[in-house]
């Protein structure tokens, strides 16, 4: 008969020397690695409190106080939350005065219609011409740190990643420089890459509520919802009414289905920011997620009166009026979208799906064939010839 008692053991022995091992490198200062070993036994023994309140205590040590809370709340439960979130507030912001930081314009992004989670885009598009004329006109005072923050405001940012890796082999690291390279790699879609360079940042002493917001909203991509639960939380109470920092927050609740938490920050965040579309069409499909599609429309209304010609909208609102049985209206709106957009293969499902449930099968057939030949035509022109 198997024994599964030297495995335990031995899984045992095994979170006593990463401990151990983790001791010994924080005494000699090397905390990155500590942690480091200390993380590995957390993901085999993640109920032992003891391993989450070392984590913290190296956490906080390497600025990186997102992860201090994370597990902190682990440790001593949400009833300790709110402790360590006061300590912080009051130390986090200190000797961080830190200039030309660029502010996050990362946003929650409408949700195509059949995805369960809220993406959020970024809509910058890099532009392949020379910045050189940048280098010859700026003023003497002006560094290439502040070039390439430009750059981004542009939507340069490969150009921007160049000089900020010119200010890098020319100056060395500091938190401001890790902190705009973790933002350009960011908006070219390397999270892990800018996850890396947020947390280099923070080991420098930054923890600004930019910084967290676009941590966070890296996390959240890389589908580490938890993670960016916590720095969104830290963001917040840092900036109570960032209805940005609260729509995003929102989003990581939605997804991790913790929905009167997700319902409670869409609703402040629309009332900080009332007219965005965007958050309106998220708040619609959690109401729809916990059961309340009336309620939904209305807020598919609300996100069509600021924005009447966003497909992904009108196609969330077509498939809330399919959940309440209103096929024709569902249709219409279909219909109104294919004339504009014939190749649409989500429209052209989504009328399919109506047309089944209207008992038009031969009309669902012609509906789901065109949606597949529109897939099939769509990857097909992005296989290199």
């Amino acid at each position: 008969m198997w024994n599964p008692l030297p495995a335990f053991k031995g899984t045992s022995v095994a979170i006593s020397l990463w401990q151990a091992g983790a001791r010994l490198l924080e005494a000699l200062g090397a905390e990155e690695q500590a942690l480091r070993l200390v993380n590995r036994a957390v993901k085999v023994a993640p109920q032992k409190s003891e391993l989450h309140l070392h984590a913290t205590r190296l956490c906080l040590k390497r600025g990186k106080v997102d992860q201090a809370i994370l597990h902190w709340r682990k440790a001593a439960g949400e009833q300790g939350r709110t402790s360590l979130l006061y300590w912080l507030r009051r130390t986090a912001g200190r000797g961080q005065s830190v200039q030309r930081l660029l502010r996050n314009n990362h946003r929650v992004e409408e949700v195509p219609v059949q995805e369960n989670g809220q993406n959020r885009a970024n809509t910058v598009k890099p532009k392949s011409s020379r910045f050189f004329q940048l280098f010859n006109d700026r003023p003497p005072t002006l560094s290439l740190n502040d070039v390439g923050v430009q750059l981004l405001e542009m939507g340069r940012v490969e150009e921007a990643l160049a000089v900020f890796r010119q200010e890098l082999a020319a100056k060395g690291i500091s938190p401001t420089l890790c902190f705009n390279l973790g933002l350009a790699f960011s908006k070219l879609g390397h999270h892990r890459e800018a996850l890396e360079y947020y947390e280099r940042a923070q080991a420098g002493g930054l923890n600004s509520v930019e910084l967290l917001n676009n941590k966070g909203y890296s996390l959240s991509f890389l589908r580490q919802d938890e993670e960016a639960v916590a720095c969104y939380e830290l963001a917040k109470e840092m900036s109570p009414g960032d209805g940005v920092i609260l729509a995003n927050l929102a989003s990581c609740y939605h997804r991790l289905e913790l929905y009167h938490q997700a319902l409670n920050c869409y609703e402040n965040a629309l009332r900080c920011l009332p007219a965005d579309p965007v958050i309106y069409n998220n708040y619609a499909l959690c109401l729809e997620d916990v059961g309340r599609p009336e309620e939904a429309l209305d807020c598919y209304e609300r996100a069509l009166a600021l924005a009447p010609r966003s497909k992904n909208i009108l196609l969330n609102k077509a498939a809330c009026l399919q959940k309440l049985g209103r096929y024709r209206e569902a249709l219409e709106i279909c219909d109104g979208i294919i004339a504009r957009e014939p190749d649409c293969p989500e429209t052209w499902g989504l009328k399919g799906n109506l047309c089944k449930e209207m008992g038009d099968s031969r009309e669902a057939v012609r509906c789901y064939g065109r949606a597949l030949g529109v897939l099939i035509r769509n990857r097909e022109s992005q296989i290199p010839s």
